[in-house]
């Protein structure tokens, strides 16, 4: 595999969680996939897609990321997400296919019924979310490999 692209459409929108998640700056654009929609997954600041009729999920398209990132965004993603190529549209109209993290059937009944909002997470939910990254993922930091 070599460098692809990757949509986004929850807490990986914010370049911080971005980096702090893959250790590089990645360069994107806004970019909407059809026929799926995004709920807050229940007793979390994350959210979860599936597929739904009709439905537009907002969100980044990063374009070059690499075999490693993938390998941290997976463990990242961990066992309730899958990884997928969708197709993305562009702000041109351009369609172009991605790799994006769905929510895997088995898991579905965890994603609640409240649409998840990037802009209420940056407000509201990013700083609780980064602690909990941090915490987490201490023993990473602590072994220096972020």
């Amino acid at each position: 595999m070599g460098k692809e692209a990757l949509f986004c459409y929850g807490t990986l929108q914010s370049p911080l969680v971005m980096k702090a998640v893959t250790g590089t700056a990645y360069d994107g654009t806004e970019a909407i996939l059809h026929d799926w929609a995004r709920y807050r997954v229940e007793k979390t600041e994350y959210p979860g897609i599936r597929v739904e009729d009709g439905g537009a999920v907002f969100g980044k398209l990063y374009w070059g990321i690499d075999e490693e990132a993938f390998v941290q965004l997976d463990a990242f993603e961990g066992d309730k997400y899958e990884r997928l190529v969708v197709p993305i549209t562009l702000p041109d109209g351009t369609v172009q296919d991605a790799w994006a993290y769905a929510f895997k059937n088995e898991y579905l009944n965890l994603l609640s019924t409240d649409p998840w909002d990037f802009d209420r997470f940056m407000q509201n939910g990013l700083e609780r979310f980064i602690n909990w990254f941090v915490e987490d993922r201490r023993d990473l930091f602590d072994r220096g490999d972020l």
